[in-house]
């Protein structure tokens, strides 16, 4: 093995990015992350607070990312590193979540201080279409990552609620950057990047799920 590789195994080793210390470091670096943007924005205008709404979902689409590539990335690819995120893929969902709450909260910001703009400006069905169920299912998705409750459910039936619930999380975020794109007012590079990467993890996943359907065949 080379020294490259150990190196990066024991920083993946570590009990920092392992378990509740990974989620809450990365709970913690979001919130100074979020904290120290604050001061660049004037909150007391619609449009600050929309731009600390665009940052808060910058940060937290890898998370969901990577949760939803974590199994297949292993299928396909059995290393250090993707053993290391399917190992932790419940707190990597656990971070999004947690902040999904940032975006949470200056939407009712906008909402409360500045409804008027928000019907002229920003409102459209889709957006509240993907909205709305978004932050439930993400709530159903967290609840049910606890040990606790997830023994209280069958297996079947909890599979079957994370893979709706990523699906339809992976879809909302990754549409929303594609109309962002073809849009074409005020793109910047990152959405490009997140939408790609969007299609990318896709394509990673369905390779896996066609991989295993034809080693499934094979060995009939």
């Amino acid at each position: 093995m080379k020294d490259s590789d150990s190196y990066i195994m024991s920083i993946l080793n570590s009990r920092h990015l392992n378990g509740w210390p990974f989620l809450y470091w990365t709970i913690g670096i979001n919130a100074i992350a979020v904290l120290a943007y604050i001061p660049t924005q004037d909150l007391s205008k619609p449009t600050g607070i929309l731009e600390m709404i665009q940052m808060t979902v910058r940060i937290t689409v890898p998370f969901l990312y990577m949760a939803f590539v974590a199994s297949a990335l292993y299928q396909l690819w059995p290393n250090f590193f993707s053993r290391w995120l399917l190992k932790n893929r419940r707190y990597v969902g656990l971070g999004f979540a947690a902040s999904m709450a940032w975006q949470l909260l200056f939407i009712l910001m906008l909402w409360v201080g500045y409804w008027d703009y928000y019907m002229q400006e920003v409102y459209n069905f889709s957006s509240i279409a993907f909205e709305a169920p978004g932050y439930l299912l993400i709530f159903a998705m967290s609840i049910t990552s606890f040990i606790q409750v997830r023994k209280k459910m069958s297996k079947k039936v909890w599979r079957a609620l994370h893979w709706v619930c990523i699906y339809f999380l992976w879809f909302a975020i990754t549409l929303t950057y594609y109309y962002e794109l073809a849009d074409g007012r005020d793109v910047q590079i990152i959405d490009y990047v997140y939408f790609i990467a969007g299609v990318t993890v896709y394509i990673v996943r369905l390779s896996a799920y066609l991989s295993q359907r034809i080693a499934q065949r094979a060995n009939q």
